[in-house]
């Protein structure tokens, strides 16, 4: 179980403030005091009474003012206060610190942060200390300061069955596991009614005695270099994984920001990106992309599905004609484009452009992931509508055998899909 966890602001009322699992449309229960904290029943709420809200009921409102008024104005400021008074104060607890880790587990970054870093994490920490009744008497400002700067780096996105952030939680045991590039486990999230948030640690591949468990801290999807980047700045490390070291995905990785005839970079902002650009320039080129990257954003703000889809697809036309079918700017693209041509009900279209997703996936990511496995699905079932009944069966059949792995054989999405192979067979 967390240490500590909160939802993000924007699930606020289609998901239990507690368990952290959708409450009923109609009639989520509701705080009648601060009116900001909802529920899925009334265990639920009690819980959480119990837990933090008698707390945080009377001081919620005034501290997003004082947050506010201190220039630390936004839902991620009063994430950080929340998760860290929660922290500090259930740290106290020797039966909390013995499920689910202590504070003193995770590794401060007090010695690496900048000026500013520190400056925003004092003053959420003076702002909270300040509050009458959010801490307990014997804890204060550096108490607070003290959890920001041991979970900034160790917190958690907690994730939804399709992957989804909902909220951030504080796992210190979790926290212990290494980064690789080239990980052997799944972190997952349990939301069981009655209980907080747990972390499910899914070994994915053959473990040897005593090998170690790893899983990934960044986006598996990036080049080598991009990931490298966000590890040194976010983590303060150089990654030496077996994928980084061997490199063994060097020529995927050129791939990913190559031209059409992968002899070299276009369309890469990136300041680490070892590969040499493309050569010679191509004026036709360069502007085939401004103008596909113009598309984009006109689709952006258009309201109409099909309009929008149809400018993602022109979009769509340039950029494969001059970048690799894996570059990520194209798969980024189809990924729109996907969105866009479900939200039209263009069941071809989002067929076609699922495909290239699931394509990608299935070069960028380990053959476990869950998002291949997701897509999969998507895409059996766009199969099916398509009356491609025969390509249904096997994809279906694929993500079956990823997705009983990283969700479980008794997870409603696997229960689903093995109904579907069922009718299909």
């Amino acid at each position: 179980p967390a240490l500590a966890a909160v939802l993000h602001e924007q699930y606020r009322g289609k998901r239990c403030d507690w368990c952290f699992t959708a409450t009923a449309a109609d009639r989520p229960q509701r705080c009648g005091r601060c009116r900001m904290a909802y529920y899925c029943s009334k265990a639920c709420q009690v819980a959480d009474w119990k837990a933090d809200h008698k707390i945080e009921c009377s001081t919620r409102a005034p501290l997003e003012k004082s947050l506010a008024a201190a220039g630390l104005a936004g839902h991620d400021a009063v994430k950080d206060a929340l998760l860290a008074s929660r922290c500090a104060r259930s740290n106290m607890c020797k039966q909390n610190t013995v499920l689910s880790g202590a504070l003193a587990d995770l590794e401060s970054i007090d010695s690496h942060l900048s000026s500013v870093e520190r400056d925003q994490l004092q003053r959420i920490s003076k702002v909270v200390a300040a509050l009458p009744g959010m801490l307990p008497d014997c804890l204060g400002a550096q108490d607070v300061f003290d959890a920001l700067c041991r979970f900034q780096n160790n917190n958690f996105a907690i994730v939804d069955d399709l992957f989804i952030a909902v909220g951030a939680g504080c796992f210190p045991k979790g926290a212990a596991l290494n980064h690789s590039c080239k990980p052997n486990c799944l972190l997952t999230y349990e939301f069981t009614p009655g209980q907080p948030p747990a972390q499910i640690v899914r070994v994915m591949e053959d473990a040897a005695e005593g090998a170690e468990l790893t899983h990934s801290y960044v986006e598996l999807a990036l080049p080598a270099w991009e990931r490298q980047a966000q590890l040194r700045s976010v983590y303060g490390f150089h990654c030496q994984c077996t994928l980084c070291s061997s490199g063994e995905r060097a020529a995927l990785d050129a791939l990913l920001v190559s031209d059409v005839a992968g002899t070299g970079a276009v369309a890469t902002c990136h300041d680490s990106c070892p590969i040499a650009a493309a050569q010679p320039a191509i004026p036709e080129r360069d502007e085939a992309l401004r103008c596909a990257d113009a598309l984009v954003g006109k689709a952006a703000a258009e309201e109409d599905a099909e309009r929008e889809l149809r400018l993602l697809e022109e979009a769509c036309s340039l950029r494969e004609k001059w970048l690799h079918p894996k570059h990520l700017e194209v798969a980024s693209l189809h990924a729109k484009a996907h969105t866009a041509a479900m939200a039209a009900a263009d069941w071809q279209a989002a067929e076609v452009h699922c495909q290239r997703l699931v394509d990608q996936y299935l070069a960028v990511y380990p053959s476990w992931h869950p998002i291949s496995g997701l897509q999969m699905y998507t895409l059996a079932e766009l199969k099916e509508q398509n009356g491609r009944v025969a390509d249904a069966l096997s994809w279906y059949s694929r993500a079956m055998a990823i997705l009983r792995l990283t969700h479980g054989e008794r997870h409603d999405l696997v229960e689903s899909l093995r109904e579907r192979l069922q009718e299909q067979r």
